[in-house]
């Protein structure tokens, strides 16, 4: 009799849910309403109560603009504050060749990217550290605590990233000429970071990766 009982229950709700939206969109025409009115209420409803039924047409939950879901004040000071700290500790760990320290600046969840001179882009963390470990045996990088990022691009968390996300540009370390590796052939050039701000803490996701972006809307000053 449970059984019986739970979907008794459960056609009652149905019922005061769908009932007050059929008796607005059933009322006297000449209060015209716009009908988009009634189906938006509906088809989230659907959504929620058949979020895997097949049938049903969920591109409209996909089509909110990205401005209209973006959330919190950015501020930008602080941030590029932040931001400069965690880029300083990445290139003390990477000249000192501290791995620990190193993988303390990026996050190395899935996504994580890495653009080199030589190999092409290098994906994920495992690839990743073997290529940072291959480097470090051929050659010893100098790097300066003094350098500084620029051109700051922060844009709040939205429906695509559901994080605070950052680009700036920086010196990175490069190795080799063409398809191969050099000895001793360490250099340092200009390098796009993408930032990912989780859990209150700023790492770096990829350099010279897909995801940087310099949209003029998210420009720090």
């Amino acid at each position: 009799m449970r059984p019986k009982r739970n979907l008794g229950t459960v056609m009652t709700v149905l019922l005061l849910i769908i009932l007050p939206l059929c008796l607005l969109s059933c009322g006297d025409a000449d209060l015209d309403i716009d009908q988009e009115q009634t189906e938006e209420p509906l088809k989230f409803i659907e959504f929620v109560l058949f979020p895997t039924a097949p049938y049903i047409d969920k591109s409209y939950v996909e089509k909110v603009p990205e401005e209209e879901v973006a959330v919190g004040h950015i501020d930008f000071d602080a941030e590029k504050e932040e931001i400069q700290r965690v880029y300083t500790a990445f290139v003390r760990a990477y000249v000192e060749e501290d791995m620990t320290a190193l993988q303390e600046t990026l996050d190395i969840s899935t996504g994580i990217e890495w653009g080199t001179s030589v190999t092409g882009n290098v994906y994920g963390w495992h690839n990743i550290r073997t290529y940072i470990q291959t480097n470090w045996s051929i050659s010893d990088c100098e790097g300066d605590l003094n350098w500084e990022l620029t051109d700051f691009y922060i844009r709040p968390q939205n429906v695509r990233a559901p994080w605070t996300e950052a680009s700036a540009k920086g010196q990175m370390f490069y190795y080799g000429v063409g398809a191969v590796l050099i000895e001793d052939s360490c250099h340092n050039d200009i390098g796009r970071f993408y930032f990912t701000k989780k859990s209150s803490e700023w790492r770096i996701h990829q350099i010279d990766g897909s995801k940087y972006f310099a949209d003029d809307k998210y420009k720090a000053p």
